[in-house]
């Protein structure tokens, strides 16, 4: 899957960028206070930045199976049925992932002519961490159904 290595190694910087330039603003937006110097748009900017970290954090947890989940009712059913609920609840994100995608890039399209109040950037570009995002993680979800369900028993589940 040399893909997919590319992939998360992509996003793995995408998200140290990303978390490099959220400190960067936020330790600006801090001493600009302090000292009453106004810097205008960071803090818009640095909402802009935890948007995007959260959803392709979120891409880089599902494929690093490390998304909270809850065991107890998968451990209580036998070992022979484990692969069943694990196709079940892949197919339930996906699904939800899906939607995501497709509303997401609705809703990005639609706030593209609508500009954010401190940077004129277009909103879309707020709003299209959900479909980017939806992308990855259905990819990461379909690709991760190859694997059997006892591969992924010590880590969370997805």
């Amino acid at each position: 899957m040399q893909f997919t290595k590319i992939l998360v190694n992509i996003l793995t910087w995408l998200c140290i960028i990303s978390i490099t330039l959220l400190t960067g603003i936020v330790l600006l937006q801090v001493i600009s206070r302090v000292s009453d110097i106004f810097v205008p748009g960071t803090e818009e900017l640095a909402r802009l930045l935890i948007v995007w970290l959260t959803f392709l954090g979120s891409s880089l947890a599902i494929h690093e199976k490390m998304h909270l989940a809850v065991n107890y009712f998968v451990r209580k059913v036998g070992k022979d049925k484990r692969k069943y609920v694990h196709l079940f609840v892949n197919i339930l994100l996906s699904l939800f992932y899906a939607v995501l995608t497709v509303y997401g890039f609705r809703l990005a399209a639609d706030s593209m002519s609508s500009s954010s109040p401190a940077l004129q950037l277009p909103m879309g570009i707020f709003y299209l961490a959900l479909p980017v995002s939806g992308l990855f993680s259905l990819y990461f979800i379909l690709s991760g159904m190859k694997k059997s369900p006892t591969e992924d028993e010590g880590r969370g589940a997805v």
